[in-house]
C-alpha cells in the first residue's frame, strides 16, 4: 500500500460533539487502524435539524442552505484531493445532498455513512409524512440518489444495510453494515452497587421518540412498585405523563444532559432501559443507548428484536422482552427487582460484551474489510 493510500478524507456537513457520537466513531476506527483521517467539512444542522423534520415547509429553504454549503465544498473539495489522494472519501451522516456533489469531483472510491434512511426517519418512524404522500416519495427519492452515487453505502447493522437496499432498489452488494460505537467510553466502567433502599434503579435516556417506546417503559413501571426510574428526555407529554403516574419513584433529570453527567447517571444506575417501539425501525437497530450502557458495564432491558439477537443473543448482559408490550416488560423488571444478583451478575460481563461487539478495535477491523470493498465497488452504476 501506498504512502498516498494511508489517508481518508471525510468530506461534507457533519455534527460532531454531545448527541453525536456516530462520526467521532467512524474516525476513531480508521485512526485505531493507522489510517491518517482529513477533513472538509462544512457546519452541519445540529439540533435544528429535529425542528426541520417537524417542519416540512422549511425544507426548500433547507436544501438551498444545502445548495450553498455544496458549492463552497467544491472548493475546498478539489484543494484536499489535490494536496493528497486520499485511499477513499468518507461522506459523513447527514450525506444526502452532499454526497452526489463528492462523488461526481472525486477520483476516488466515494463511501456514504447514510445511518439513517430519511424515507425511515419521516415517514415510517416518526409518521411526520404520510406513507404515498408526495413527500414520501420524495424522501424515497432522495434515499435512492443518494445511495447509488456512493461506490459503498453504511449502515449500522446488517438489518438495516438489507431494508435500504429494498427501498432504493439498489443491488445489496452496495450496502454493508458498521455497528455504532462509544467514542467517549470510560476506560473502565464504575462498580455496580446494590440499591440500600431495595428499589432497582433503572435509567432511561432518549429524545422520546417512537423507536424508544417510552410510553410502555413508564406504564410498566407503573405495574412495579420496587423499580424506581430515572428519565432524562423524552417529550414534554412524556414527562408529564411519567410524573403523574410515577410520583417519587420518578427522579426527572433535564432533557439533555452533558456527556459527564450521563456517565455520573449511568454509574448510579443498575439497569439501563433500550427500546421498547413496536415499529420497524425497532427491529432493525442497536440503539445508541444499549451500546453507551454496555460500555459503562451496565446490564440492559430491551426489545426482543432481530438486529439485538444478532449481536447480542447469549452475551448475558442483555434481557429482551417482546416490544410494545409493557405487560412483559414488567413481569421481567419485577423478576429483577427480586433477584438483585441476576442484575448484578450480568453487570459484570456488561463491559466484555461492549469490547466484544463495538469497541473502536472491533469497528477498526471492520473498516479493514470496508475499505477493500470500496476499492471493488468504485464505478459502479446503479441498476
Amino acid at each position: 500500500m501506498s504512502a498516498q493510500s494511508q489517508s481518508v478524507l471525510f468530506c461534507g456537513a457533519w455534527d460532531e460533539g454531545p448527541g453525536y457520537p456516530r462520526t467521532t466513531a467512524l474516525r476513531a476506527g480508521l485512526q485505531s487502524i493507522g489510517m491518517n483521517v482529513r477533513e472538509c467539512r462544512m457546519p452541519g444542522l445540529g439540533a435544528s435539524k429535529k425542528k426541520l423534520l417537524r417542519q416540512p415547509w422549511r425544507w426548500p429553504a433547507a436544501w438551498w442552505q444545502q445548495r450553498q454549503q455544496k458549492r463552497r465544498l467544491r472548493t475546498s473539495l478539489a484543494e484536499a484531493l489535490q494536496k493528497e489522494t486520499p485511499r477513499c472519501v468518507v461522506v459523513p451522516y447527514p450525506g444526502h445532498l452532499m454526497v452526489r456533489e463528492v462523488a461526481a469531483r472525486s477520483r476516488v472510491p466515494v463511501v456514504l455513512d447514510l445511518f439513517l434512511s430519511a424515507y425511515d426517519t419521516c415517514v415510517e418512524d416518526r409518521q411526520l409524512v404520510a406513507p404515498g404522500s408526495i413527500g414520501a416519495a420524495w424522501l424515497q427519492r432522495l434515499d435512492r440518489r443518494a445511495c447509488a452515487a456512493a461506490d459503498l453505502v453504511l449502515l449500522d447493522t446488517p438489518e438495516n444495510a438489507a431494508y435500504v437496499a429494498e427501498l432504493t432498489g439498489l443491488p445489496a452488494e452496495r450496502f454493508a453494515w458498521l455497528p455504532v460505537s462509544d467514542p467517549d467510553a470510560p476506560t473502565s466502567p464504575a462498580p455496580w452497587q446494590a440499591s440500600c433502599n431495595g428499589m432497582l434503579r433503572v435509567l432511561f435516556f432518549g429524545t422520546g421518540v417512537p423507536l424508544h417506546g417510552l410510553r410502555t417503559l413508564i406504564g410498566a413501571i407503573t405495574m412495579v412498585p420496587q423499580v424506581e426510574l430515572t428519565l432524562v428526555g423524552g417529550t414534554a407529554v412524556d414527562r408529564a405523563y411519567a410524573q403523574a403516574l410515577l410520583g417519587d419513584r420518578l427522579v426527572l433529570e433535564p432533557e439533555f444532559v452533558a456527556r459527564d453527567r450521563l456517565q455520573e447517571l449511568l454509574a448510579q444506575s443498575q439497569l439501563v432501559a433500550g427500546v421498547f417501539g413496536e415499529g420497524g425501525k425497532t427491529q432493525r437497530v442497536v440503539p445508541f443507548k444499549l451500546v453507551h450502557a454496555l460500555a459503562a458495564g451496565r446490564p440492559v432491558i430491551t426489545a426482543d428484536t432481530p438486529a439485538v439477537a444478532g449481536w447480542l443473543e447469549g452475551c448475558g448482559a442483555i434481557w429482551t422482552v417482546p416490544a410494545a408490550d409493557a405487560v412483559a416488560l414488567a413481569e421481567q423488571l419485577c423478576e429483577l427487582a427480586a433477584n438483585p444478583s441476576r442484575v448484578e451478575s450480568a453487570a459484570g460481563v456488561a463491559r466484555a460484551a461492549y469490547d466484544r461487539h463495538f469497541a473502536t478495535p472491533v469497528t477498526g477491523g471492520r473498516w479493514r474489510e470496508l475499505l477493500v470493498r470500496a476499492d471493488l465497488g468504485k464505478g459502479r452504476s446503479p441498476r
